[in-house]
Formats: structure tokens, C-alpha cells, sequence
């Protein structure tokens, strides 16, 4: 009896125990069923009071277009009977395979596939293992139009409050190989914050798809990622963590700093005391060559799949060592760059990326051959969506104010226009301090001279640039000259290496050098190659000008200044004696009469000089009168000298013709020749007289400035030249 009951015990015992198992298979079935898996096979099995081993398990399953194959080789299970619980899931080995890609009709990822959800489910499924471990782990799955292939080993692990995951995989795809180690720790997002150790190598190949040639060089080839708590409070859904993020090569990109990542359908990621950094020693970059480039860029802000927004924090800094251009053929550098873009905000909105916001740049050095080495600083309102525009105020470290605008585009370069407004009360001269061209001796102290202008620069090409500048009644100084009521419109343009200046009509009221001119009326051009600037071609449409009564003119012609000398012809019309005589610092000096002829000045290397000039009186002649006591040391010992005297004091003309020469030292003479009569001199026929003048007129002028007869400010001027060079002005 007591055999048979135990036999009938064991018989229930093993029945029950089929139910068990069948029921626990059935289960199993059912939940993979659920979890689309549709060929499911096994083979070898080995059954334990806690344990389920088999020889092979494979799988497939099918979702979203795609068929995946599962094979696995001595897969094992281990239940925890006390908590009913999945406690170990081991393999030698596991394989997948993506049979087929997804077609046409699921490239729509379907509502909340974009999701991020790295939290542990609220309810974890009692068949998740608590322990699972995969010695060697292989994938094949297509990505970025090829086949990659993954191996590695794999364990996790888990609590009811966290998880951890330890990776130690290559990902390849053809000869490009990503490694990847480390371990990651998820949790509930109350209890425990995720944290983990990441190290990443071979990433360039990876991420050169992902941006356009010209920034592959920044790409780095390995990373290393650290994330742990932050110490601020965390809530469900919300893990706050503090991230550094380490590179080698390329620009050596890091990231330091705290971040909120809100999980869930509408995830986000918040950044606070964010800090990014690079560092490049040498970049090629549309026609540029960047050396010694440093970013540091504190930042805050929100980034989301539909919409991000990173602003700029204080000390936010882009250095770059020296920007020369790519091209021998553009003279131009800046050394010492500094961007500063504190408010300066990037923007995604729907997959398209802006920046706006203020922005400080500034140059501790520009160089040009058409401007004074120098610092300068630009002040702009910037933004960046395709193409680069900023507005705002250039200065220079003279103090020169330009208020700017840019445009650029990596494909076509660089245009910029700039515009100022020259009066006495910005000084304008800070123009002298800033272009090679400009005088530095030129000044403005009333009116004022509008400046307009636009430069375009473009890869392998030159610099173009054009310029407006329009005098309104402007007065000033240049070298021992006043100049007074300016006006009129200069136009300069610099095009395929070529400077050309030209007016078509400006007007002078008075150049002052000791004697005023004026007014004088001026148009024309000038054309000469960038690098030879004063070889070029002038070429004269009028030039004219008051003197002295009557006028001082230039006939329409051209000269090319490379071939020296050149012969400019100087027509003399309508001069008064009478004026002329004011103007020189004798007193009693006198004439009438009205002159008119030609001076043929010659410029050369030397200076300028006057060959063989002519002057002659019109009909019917004029006065002329010489104080006698200039005469009187020569007359007391000369009896002809004594005549001369006396027929000078009041002497008629008929006829005065005088020839003249100028040399490049400043002497002026005068071979006048004089025929009419004297009232002093008793005879019936005509008296002819013919006088040499020799007169040194640089030393003429500066005794006329000297003389207060320009102005104040020239008569200093003079005084202080002459002291430089030892000359006694008192």
C-alpha cells in the first residue's frame, strides 16, 4: 500500500509538474507571439528544478517592414521560484541578422517613435532578467546605404531601481571600424540618475557623413563620455546629470557641464553651465587660412526634435592666431582675431538652423597695402541662416568710425559696404592715420565730406572695392596750403588689381599756398595698377583756375606719369599786374596792366620746373612803379642805375614781355623786357628797359605764411617746420 501511494504521489507530482512546464511554454509562446516574434524553434533541451537550458534557440521576428532573425548557442535560464522571477539569462553566443530592410510604406515612423524613454518601465515584465550576459554577441543590419556588422559581449543587470549595461563591441562598416566600451546605468529617474563611462575610438569615418567636406577635418577620432549625478534633485521623467565629454583629433571638441533630460513623447534636453571648447592649429576655410583657432563657448539653452534654442553665455570666445589668405595674389592678414558672441543665440526650428544676436570682433593687427597696420573692432547685430549678415560700427584704433555692413557666403566671398561722414568735430584726419593714400598733413575744419563704400572679396579672386566721396563747402589744411569751400564728388575704384580716382566736376573756392588761387575747377581720371600706384595714366577733362584776376587753365590731355618727364602746358589769361603786385610783400610796389601767355611746366623725379615760359601785356599797355629807395645803393655809384631809379618810380609801358624759367630748388627767373616812357626821365624817345629778377620762391611763400596773410593755423605750421630744421622764427 504504502508503494502505491508513493507511486501515485510521484505520478501527480510529475503531472503537475507537465503543467507547470506547459503552462510556463505556453506563456512564453504567448508573450513572444505579443512581441511579434512568429518562428520561434529550440532544440536540446536540459530541464532543472530552477533552471531551462537548451543546445540552439532561434527566432524571427517581423515589425515595421523589417524580418529579423535571432540564433543563439547554449542559451540558459535560471527562475527565481521565491519572487517568480526570471533571474539569469546566459549564452555562448547570439546572432542577428536583418533579413530585409523596411520598404516605401514604413519610412513614416509611426506616432512616438521619435520618443526618448530611458527610464525602466513603471511595471517591469516578469520575464525581463534580473542578470544577462552574452559572450559573443554578433549584428548585421543595413546603415547609411551599406551593411554594418557589430560584435561583442554584452551583461546587464537590474534592480527594481536601476539598470546597468556593459558594452565592449566593434560596429563595422566595409573598412571603418567604431569601438565601443564601457558600461551605462539607467534608472526610475526618482531613486537612482543615470551615470556611465563611455570610451568610443575609430569615430571620424562615422560622423564625416553627417557634415560637408570642408568641416571634416574638425571631426575628432575618438571620445571619451562621462555622465553621473549632478546633485540636483531628480523626478520621474526628469534625470538631471553632470556630462564631460572628451575628444582626440580633429578640433579636439569637449563638452563640460550640467544637463536635464526630460524623457517621454515630448523629450528635451536642458543644458545648463554648459561649456564647449576646440582647439585647431591649422584650417583651410573659403580662401582663408586659419592658424592657432581656439573656441570657448560658455552656453545655456533647450535642445528638442522640433525646436532648440542654445544662447551664448559671458566669455563666450572664438581666438584665431593669424587669418592670412589662401592666395598670394590677396595682400591681406589680421593676426590676433577675437569673436566674442556673449548673446549670441542658435537656433533650430524644424530642422532649420539660425544664429542672431550681437557680436564683437575685433583684429589686433590688419594688414594691406592700401591701409595702416593697425587694430580694429567691429560692433554688429549678426545673423546666420544660409548666408551671414551682420550690421554694425567698424572702428580702428585711431578712433575712425564706420558704420558697416557684411554679407558672406562660403561660395562667393565676402561683401562689405561702410559709410562715415568727415567734419572738424570727428577730426577727419583719423582717415590720414588709416589709409596709405590719404595726406597726413590734409585736415577739415569747416563743412564736411561724406564717404560711401563697397568691397566684395571672393575665393581666387581679388579684392574689388569702390568708394564715393562727396565734399559739401569743406575747408581745411593741407601742408602749408588753406583750401576753402570744397565741393564736388571723387569716385575711386579698385577692380582686377586696378586703383582709378576720378571727378567730373570739383570745385575749389581758394587753395592758399602764400598767394591764393581759386576758384578752381577740376575734372578728370587717374588709372594705375595696384602695385605700381604712381605710374599710372591721368588724364585731364578741365582744369582751370583763378589768379590774380584772371585765369590759369590746362587744355584737355592725357600723360602717362611712367614716362618722365612729363610736359603739362599752362595757359596764362587775363592776369592783372595790379593784383599780382598786391600780393608780393614790398610796400610801394605797384603796376597796372593786364598779361596773358603760356607756362610749360615739366615734372620729373626731381621736382617740378618751368622751360622757357612767356608772359606779355595786352594792348595798350599798363603802369609800373619800384619804390626808388630800393634802387638807391645801386644808383649812387651807377649813372645808368640812376636812370633806371627814376624812370621805375613812375614808369608807362607800352610793351612788357618777360620770359620765364623755374627750376626744381624754387628759383624763379624773369627775363622782362620794358618799352614806354617815365615822366623822371626828360627824352623824346621811348625808353626800353630789359631787367633780370631772381626771386626764391619757396622762401617767398614761407614768408608770406609766416606773414599771418593764410591763415593762423599755417603760420604755426611753418613756424614749427622751421624750428624743427633750426631756423630762428622770431
Amino acid at each position: 500500500m504504502r508503494i502505491r501511494r508513493s507511486l501515485k504521489r510521484l505520478l501527480w507530482g510529475l503531472g503537475l509538474l507537465a503543467l507547470l512546464l506547459l503552462a510556463a511554454w505556453w506563456l512564453a509562446r504567448s508573450q513572444l507571439e505579443a512581441l511579434g516574434v512568429e518562428q520561434f524553434e529550440v532544440s536540446g533541451m536540459d530541464v532543472g528544478w530552477n533552471r531551462l537550458a537548451f543546445d540552439s534557440v532561434n527566432l524571427t521576428w517581423t515589425g515595421d517592414g523589417r524580418s529579423v532573425v535571432l540564433e543563439t548557442l547554449g542559451p540558459a535560464l535560471t527562475m527565481d521560484w521565491a519572487h517568480w522571477q526570471l533571474d539569469r539569462l546566459v549564452a555562448r553566443s547570439a546572432s542577428i541578422h536583418q533579413l530585409a530592410a523596411a520598404g516605401p510604406e514604413s519610412s513614416t515612423a509611426p506616432r512616438g517613435a521619435d520618443a526618448l524613454r530611458l527610464t525602466l518601465p513603471d511595471s517591469v515584465p516578469f520575464w525581463l532578467p534580473r542578470h544577462l550576459s552574452v559572450n559573443n554577441l554578433e549584428a548585421n543590419f543595413p546603415c547609411q546605404g551599406d551593411q554594418c556588422r557589430f560584435r561583442g559581449t554584452l551583461q546587464f543587470d537590474r534592480d527594481d531601481h536601476s539598470a546597468t549595461a556593459q558594452v565592449d563591441a566593434t560596429l563595422a562598416r566595409g573598412a571603418q571600424t567604431l569601438t565601443i566600451q564601457g558600461d551605462v546605468r539607467l534608472g526610475d529617474g526618482a531613486a537612482t540618475t543615470p551615470g556611465g563611462d563611455l570610451q568610443i575610438s575609430g569615430l571620424s569615418p562615422w560622423l564625416a557623413g553627417l557634415v560637408s567636406k570642408q568641416w571634416q577635418p574638425l571631426l575628432p577620432r575618438s571620445a571619451a563620455l562621462r555622465f553621473s549625478p549632478s546633485g540636483q534633485p531628480a523626478a520621474e521623467g526628469k534625470w538631471p546629470m553632470a556630462v564631460t565629454l572628451t575628444t582626440e583629433g580633429g578640433a579636439t571638441p569637449a563638452f563640460e557641464g550640467e544637463l536635464a533630460l526630460h524623457t517621454g513623447d515630448d523629450w528635451r534636453l536642458e543644458v545648463n553651465r554648459g561649456r564647449l571648447t576646440a582647439a585647431v592649429e591649422r584650417w583651410q576655410q573659403a580662401g582663408w587660412v586659419l592658424d592657432g583657432l581656439r573656441v570657448d563657448l560658455p552656453l545655456s539653452g533647450q535642445l528638442a526634435p522640433d525646436s532648440s534654442r542654445m544662447e551664448l553665455r559671458p566669455g563666450a570666445v572664438i581666438r584665431v592666431q593669424h587669418l592670412d589668405p589662401l592666395s598670394t595674389d590677396d595682400l591681406m592678414w589680421l593676426d590676433d582675431l577675437v569673436l566674442s558672441g556673449e548673446g549670441l543665440a542658435l537656433v533650430q526650428q524644424n530642422g532649420r538652423l539660425r544664429a542672431e544676436g550681437p557680436v564683437r570682433l575685433s583684429a589686433g593687427q590688419v594688414r594691406h597695402d592700401a591701409l595702416i597696420t593697425q587694430g580694429w573692432q567691429l560692433a554688429a547685430a549678426l545673423t546666420l541662416a544660409g548666408e551671414l549678415n551682420t550690421e554694425g560700427t567698424l572702428t580702428n584704433d585711431v578712433g575712425a568710425k564706420l558704420p558697416l555692413w557684411v554679407r558672406y557666403l562660403p561660395t562667393d566671398g565676402v561683401q562689405a559696404g561702410v559709410s562715415m561722414t568727415l567734419n572738424a568735430g570727428n577730426r577727419a584726419n583719423q582717415l590720414a592715420k588709416t589709409l596709405e593714400a590719404w595726406p597726413d598733413s590734409l585736415t577739415l575744419e569747416e563743412g564736411e565730406a561724406r564717404l560711401a563704400g563697397e568691397l566684395t572679396w571672393r575665393p581666387e579672386s581679388p579684392l574689388a572695392a569702390g568708394a564715393t566721396l562727396d565734399f559739401a563747402g569743406a575747408s581745411g589744411l593741407y601742408e602749408e596750403m588753406a583750401w576753402r569751400a570744397l565741393s564736388g564728388q571723387v569716385q575711386v575704384n579698385l577692380a582686377n588689381d586696378r586703383l582709378t580716382i576720378s571727378t567730373s566736376d570739383l570745385e575749389l573756392g581758394e587753395l592758399n599756398p602764400g598767394m591764393p588761387i581759386g576758384p578752381v575747377h577740376l575734372a578728370g581720371s587717374y588709372g594705375a595698377d595696384l602695385a605700381v600706384p604712381m605710374t599710372g595714366q591721368l588724364v585731364l577733362d578741365r582744369a582751370e583756375a583763378g589768379f590774380s584776376g584772371g585765369t590759369l587753365s590746362i587744355a584737355p590731355q592725357s600723360w602717362q606719369l611712367e614716362r618722365m618727364p612729363v610736359r603739362v602746358p599752362v595757359t596764362v589769361q587775363g592776369l592783372q599786374l595790379s593784383d599780382l603786385m598786391d600780393l608780393y610783400p614790398t610796400e610801394g610796389l605797384a603796376g597796372e596792366g593786364t598779361l596773358e601767355g603760356e607756362l610749360p611746366l615739366i615734372i620729373s623725379d626731381r621736382g617740378i620746373r618751368i622751360e622757357r615760359g612767356q608772359l606779355s601785356a595786352l594792348p595798350p599797355g599798363g603802369r609800373l612803379q619800384l619804390p626808388a629807395d630800393k634802387l638807391q645803393a645801386m644808383a649812387a655809384s651807377n649813372e645808368a642805375m640812376a636812370l633806371v631809379t627814376r624812370a621805375m618810380e613812375d614808369f608807362h609801358y607800352e610793351r612788357l614781355e618777360s620770359g620765364i624759367s623755374y627750376s626744381e630748388d624754387g628759383t624763379l627767373v624773369l627775363d622782362l623786357q620794358l618799352r614806354g616812357n617815365s615822366p623822371g626821365v626828360d627824352s623824346d624817345r621811348p625808353v626800353v628797359l630789359n631787367i633780370n629778377l631772381e626771386e626764391d620762391i619757396p622762401a617767398l611763400l614761407t614768408s608770406l605764411q609766416l606773414s599771418g596773410r593764410v591763415n593762423e593755423a599755417v603760420t604755426e605750421r611753418v613756424r614749427e617746420r622751421l624750428q624743427q630744421d633750426g631756423v630762428d622764427t622770431q
